[in-house]
């Protein structure tokens, strides 16, 4: 393991606990990997100003941000695309016309949310920093990398199913993030194609990525990278495509793989370390191996 330069990690239910939050000692560990020279990038499909606020600038960190609608180094923006007006307020009307979910447009830097939806502030705030109410959809001129429908019931894969994958899947970007959201992005846009992004402008190949994940979402970016892992908790179909099994979010397993990588290179894991994938043991085995 002493080729990874980067490793990316979805945030929630990846890397953050099931209340939301960060590993302890996570600033530490942080710490550690920029002194050894890898970069660690915050991969999700939360805004770049959420992530931002979670990661605050520093030297080594990167954003893949609103499942990859804009990715910056640092406070440098390497890349973005955009939605256009017409298609986001199409997506808007099909989700208002034959869904029960809530349409929000995502900028970087906020999030538009129709005023007769404010009753979902306290859950979709956690996301989105800065929510912007509006009247309707279709006066919106906004710089929106992602249009998400938020779906309270917890149906996103039905809905993903009979109405988004059908209607967009030609044109754009369509995904699940978990049961309660719906994504879609510019064709091309996903979290493997930031990751790629990154890659590039760090002069790095696959084999010196790693990558972290959970859900549908995190698929191409786990594909780009040779060192992929689904946490226990994950999906099966995330799970089925990663190369390696970390332990679960709750246990905290993605610091489990990054201490032990950055264990291993301080020689304090020697004897230890697998040869297999060269990962340190604690439960953290190659795919095929771990007991369905």
């Amino acid at each position: 393991m002493d080729e990874v330069r980067l490793i990316a990690s979805d945030m929630d239910h990846t890397l953050l606990d099931e209340q939301g939050e960060l590993p302890p000692g996570m600033d530490d560990y942080l710490d550690r990997l920029t002194a050894a020279g890898i970069t660690f990038v915050a991969a999700s499909g939360r805004p770049l100003n959420r992530l931002q606020q979670m990661f605050p600038s520093r030297a080594g960190i990167a954003y893949i941000g609103n499942n990859g609608g804009t990715v910056s180094y640092g406070d440098t923006v390497l890349f973005q695309s955009l939605l256009s007006p017409d298609s986001y307020r199409a997506m808007a009307e099909l989700t208002l016309r034959v869904t029960p979910g809530v349409p929000v447009a995502c900028a970087p830097e906020a999030a538009y949310v129709l005023a007769a939806d404010a009753e979902h502030e306290a859950y979709l705030g956690r996301f989105n920093p800065r929510i912007v109410y509006i009247d309707n959809f279709d006066e919106l001129d906004a710089d929106v990398d992602k249009f998400s429908v938020y779906l309270p019931q917890g149906d996103s894969i039905r809905y993903f199913e009979d109405v988004f994958h059908p209607a967009y899947a030609a044109e754009f970007s369509v995904t699940t993030g978990s049961p309660v959201w719906v994504d879609l992005m510019n064709p091309g846009v996903h979290k493997g194609h930031g990751l790629r992004v990154l890659a590039d402008h760090l002069g790095l190949g696959r084999h010196q990525l790693m990558a972290f994940g959970d859900a549908h979402n995190d698929l191409e970016m786990l594909d780009e990278a040779e060192h992929s892992y689904a946490v226990r908790n994950a999906h099966e179909t995330v799970r089925q495509r990663a190369r390696f099994i970390a332990e679960s979010n709750a246990d905290h397993g993605v610091l489990q793989v990054i201490r032990q990588l950055l264990d291993a290179r301080d020689g304090v894991l020697s004897e230890s370390v697998e040869t297999v994938g060269g990962i340190g043991k604690d439960g953290i085995r190659p795919t095929q191996e771990v007991v369905q």
